[in-house]
């Protein structure tokens, strides 16, 4: 400062106001890029929250408040292909955090007009000032929302578009390119902890899923019917397992062989899930038999759930190879606590009603006497 005001005095006046001039453009693109580098180091902090991340359970509720604290916005969606569609493209709206009910929802890109589908097919972000009035070929997101500033990115893994994240303010003209820079840069860091929390997923699945029914392993029923048993004991709620067991599965094998018996586990396991609630656990127990673990529901629910699951299978007409068969099961229900208090209890309760079943002539349901 010594100097300039040396050079000042030595120049004159002119000089004086094109120092000033100098000092306050410096002064400016000095805080320009200070708020850029700060902004910066927000994504990088952000990214490494989400980096620790294993599941999309997980990582859902960090995106959401990640994307709240950087850009200070009303509702979050991010859009995720469903990887496990085969007959056509979809994508399911995860870890919606957003006051305006039913406002996202799935969809397939591929017939759908949405700014969602078109940031992931050009690979690019953008932005509206005022989505309500500028989005007039939406068909997804509903402009008659409160969505006035908006951001949506795609979610780039490897080169490929893996889904979109989307941003809302229920102001208009809240954000600009330097905002959308920065919205875009954590979306890509977002996407590599969407796919390594894809990737944990689907490692855990291989250990506590079975190969063949797609269901969750023995092992995995232990573990998880006693973790069921102590959190509704201290939420005193009750719990209710079932046993089923497929009737006369030797002669299916003796007849169409054991691939078409195998076919029909999977078969069997699938109309299982037909019947039972989100929240009911479908395990394979070993063989030939089933179990489901039902929380905070007790005997008597439990027995009209399995009677209909016995006679959803026995009007089910299972297809193996050119041929169509038809098979009964049996059944044992036991509940925590009105028949048991622990976990060896209440498998032994329920096994020792299935074999009832098995014993009063098969295809019938027995509870816990």
């Amino acid at each position: 400062m010594k100097d300039l005001s040396m050079l000042a005095l030595a120049l004159g006046g002119v000089a004086v106001i094109l120092i000033l001039v100098l000092l306050v453009y410096n002064s400016r693109v000095r805080r320009k890029y200070e708020g850029r580098i700060q902004a910066l180091i927000r994504v990088i902090e952000a990214s490494q929250q989400l980096g620790s991340s294993t599941s999309l359970e997980s990582v859902m509720p960090m995106v959401a408040e990640s994307v709240k604290t950087l850009f200070h916005v009303d509702s979050v969606a991010v859009y995720l292909l469903d990887e496990e569609s085969v007959e056509e493209s979809v994508l399911r709206a995860k870890g919606v955090e957003s006051p305006h009910g039913g406002a996202f929802t799935d969809f397939n890109p591929d017939v759908t007009q949405s700014y969602i589908s078109r940031v992931m097919k050009e690979r690019k972000p953008v932005m509206f000032g005022d989505f309500n009035a500028e989005a007039t070929e939406e068909r997804v997101i509903s402009r008659e929302r409160d969505f006035r500033s908006v951001m949506v990115s795609p979610l780039m893994f490897e080169g490929r578009a893996i889904g979109a994240m989307f941003a809302s303010f229920h102001q208009p003209g809240k954000y600009n390119q330097d905002q959308l820079h920065f919205y875009y840069l954590l979306s890509t860091q977002v996407a590599l902890a969407v796919r390594n929390a894809q990737l944990q997923e689907g490692l855990s699945a291989l250990a506590t899923r079975d190969s063949l029914s797609g269901l969750f392993t023995h092992g995995y029923f232990q573990e998880h019917l006693g973790k069921t048993i102590v959190k509704c004991k201290y939420a005193n709620q009750p719990v209710a397992l079932m046993i089923l067991d497929m009737d006369f599965f030797k002669k299916v094998n003796d007849n169409y062989g054991h691939p078409q018996g195998d076919a029909l586990l999977k078969q069997l396991g699938s109309v299982i899930k037909t019947v039972v609630r989100p929240t009911d656990t479908i395990c394979r127990y070993g063989g030939d038999e089933f179990t489901v673990t039902m929380p905070d529901t007790n005997r008597i629910s439990a027995v009209v759930v399995a009677e209909k699951i016995r006679q959803a299978v026995e009007e089910y007409e299972f297809v193996l190879g050119p041929n169509i068969v038809h098979i009964t099961i049996s059944g044992g229900v036991a509940a925590f606590p009105e028949d048991a208090e622990t976990k060896k209890e209440i498998i032994e309760k329920a096994d020792e009603a299935m074999y009832e079943a098995k014993h009063k002539g098969r295809n019938k349901i027995c509870f816990a006497a």
